[in-house]
């Protein structure tokens, strides 16, 4: 009995307080958050760096940069063509603490090209993307229904892919150049 309870206790402390590594799609919906480990990285310097990355990731990043807290987070609206409809736009928060980052999906919207035709308006129409209402998405058995499938695998690489060229910046030493070749 005892054996039994110890198993069951390395069990519940193995995989009950275990941390997603990446972004999921179920019948509760879009992971709510990632927390990834950076070892021997200052909250500091994650949160500088998260800034460096910023400048080489997007376009305008003093557009995309909504809002900050000097080493405790950055908030980033950023947008992205024919992920879901033909524009996506999003917010993701990313907080800091010594040796680790929390990369954090706020909101994600999209331009829902019908409604706008439809009520003959020349503004885009954006509509909320429910990440924790799911019965619109998946089914009575817990799977992505069909014609949502590829809408929500688009997502979630999206964002997986966004957190992983994260990660590499904050672990890479060097800050990459976008043309080596000057």
């Amino acid at each position: 009995m005892k054996q039994l309870a110890f198993l069951f206790f390395i069990i519940f402390t193995k995989f009950g307080f275990a941390q997603e590594t990446k972004f999921r799609f179920s019948e509760e919906g879009l992971t709510d958050f990632l927390v990834v480990e950076c070892e021997n990285k200052t909250q500091s310097q994650l949160y500088k760096k998260t800034i460096d990355w910023i400048a080489v990731t997007y376009n305008t990043p003093s557009a995309v940069q909504k809002a900050q807290i000097e080493n405790e987070y950055i908030r980033i609206e950023g947008s992205a063509k024919d992920l879901i409809g033909s524009g996506t736009k999003y917010q993701i928060e990313i907080s800091f603490k010594d040796g680790k980052y929390k990369f954090d999906i706020i909101q994600i919207q999209f331009w829902n090209e019908s409604d706008n035709l439809l009520w003959g308006g020349s503004e885009p129409i954006w509509k909320d993307f429910e990440i924790t209402h799911t019965n619109k998405y998946v089914d009575k058995n817990g799977q992505i229904k069909g014609r949502y499938k590829s809408k929500c695998e688009k997502l979630i690489n999206y964002f997986n892919t966004l957190n992983l060229s994260l990660k590499t910046f904050l672990l890479n030493e060097q800050i990459p150049s976008k043309n080596k070749d000057w």
